[in-house]
């Protein structure tokens, strides 16, 4: 697996999801960090419902990819 570079660009995006075993919809604003190839990734989080790094307000989201990418090296 190759090493993946940051431009320090963080987004967000709104995104909704059905649970499964009780039809309830979820939404949440999810952060994505940009690449040097242009790519919007959206950062993984084990702790998280459905396994991506989730804040309830896009600001909560922008700050969780800023601190995302000071624990990768990158500010």
């Amino acid at each position: 697996m190759s090493k993946v570079k940051f431009t320090g660009k963080v987004g967000t995006k709104r995104m909704n999801f059905m649970k499964e075993d009780c039809k309830d919809l979820h939404s949440a604003y999810y952060t994505t960090v940009e690449t040097t190839c242009g790519q919007k990734l959206t950062v993984k989080d084990a702790d998280a419902p459905f396994g991506l790094m989730e804040a309830s307000t896009r600001s909560e989201a922008i700050k969780k990819g800023k601190q995302f990418l000071d624990r990768v090296g990158l500010s």
